[in-house]
């Protein structure tokens, strides 16, 4: 099942990385993040491997000499973080090949496994116009296979409309943590409602813009019919040069209109195509971006 989400070679990079947050966590869980407030109780909580900078005083020299591997005890002064994807799951996403949401999933799956390696609490929403299917409250690596299985069953739905999805009852967490948006952002509504609302519920919130290369550089010529994949409304186009440079210059500016309005609002924001090898969009852009660490 999580073969062609994930590459078994190289989850053990995962598990030594985590998702990067602007703020201090805190919480009274057992986690993989320093809390504001150290907890009372030194109790051991779980291992996690040893990265570069780590205080080698947290070391445990047992397990090196039991694996050859250096590992640091997390005790319950470590907190936890609250991490939410949503997955735009609309009939838009099923574009390219492979298809844009394909490619969200597998992020998702990325950013899910290393979060729940660091003991951070992990929900998924997969969206349309409404929230569609959602598994809530993950923690541990021996969830791994529950987030895996469900991302794997999620279906391509109807019409995208973020600001309703984001509206619904349930969709956003009252506890304030990381949020992850993973879509083309190509919604007839519009997309700063959703995200605001979001940001009002204390989220730290990350866009990930995925799009497929034949949407970046069209290939297209001649006179076409061209079908709404949401709205199934058709247009007879004659696609000439000019036609696609106006193109062109319009997807620059909606992506230059977008990145602006994240960074205006403090928000981070990451532009990916689907056809990306998704280790070079884990481990190289995400980052580059500052996203992960």
């Amino acid at each position: 099942m999580s073969q062609h989400l994930l590459d078994p070679s190289w989850l053990a990079r995962l598990e030594r990385m985590q998702l990067a947050t602007r703020k201090v966590v805190s919480g009274n869980q057992a986690g993989g993040r320093r809390a504001r407030q150290l907890g009372s109780s030194m109790e051991f909580a779980d291992y996690r491997a040893y990265v570069p900078g780590d205080d080698l005083r947290q070391l445990d020299w047992n397990a090196y000499a039991r694996s050859g591997k250096l590992f640091l005890k997390k005790y319950l002064d470590e907190t936890e973080l609250h991490v939410t994807i949503y997955i735009d799951c609309s009939r838009s996403m099923g574009y390219g090949e492979p298809g844009k949401m394909h490619r969200a999933i597998q992020v998702a799956a990325a950013l899910g496994y290393l979060s729940l390696c660091n003991l951070d609490h992990v929900s998924v929403y997969a969206f349309d116009s409404g929230i569609t299917a959602s598994i809530q409250g993950l923690q541990g690596k021996k969830q791994a296979h529950r987030l895996l299985g469900f991302l794997s069953s999620l279906k391509e739905g109807g019409t995208g409309d973020l600001h309703s999805a984001m509206r619904q009852p349930g969709a956003v967490r009252g506890k304030a943590g990381i949020s992850i948006v993973l879509s083309d952002f190509l919604f007839e509504s519009g997309y700063a409602g959703g995200i605001a609302y979001l940001q009002a519920a204390r989220q730290e919130v990350t866009l990930v813009q995925v799009l497929s290369q034949e949407e970046l550089q069209p290939a297209y010529q001649g006179e076409l019919r061209l079908i709404d994949s949401e709205t199934s409304q058709a247009k007879e186009v004659s696609v000439t040069g000019l036609l696609i440079e106006e193109y062109r210059k319009s997807l620059s500016d909606f992506q230059e209109e977008l990145t602006s309005f994240a960074y205006g609002r403090g928000i981070s924001f990451v532009a990916i195509e689907a056809e990306q090898v998704l280790e070079s969009i884990v481990f190289q852009v995400f980052r580059q971006a500052g996203m992960i660490r």
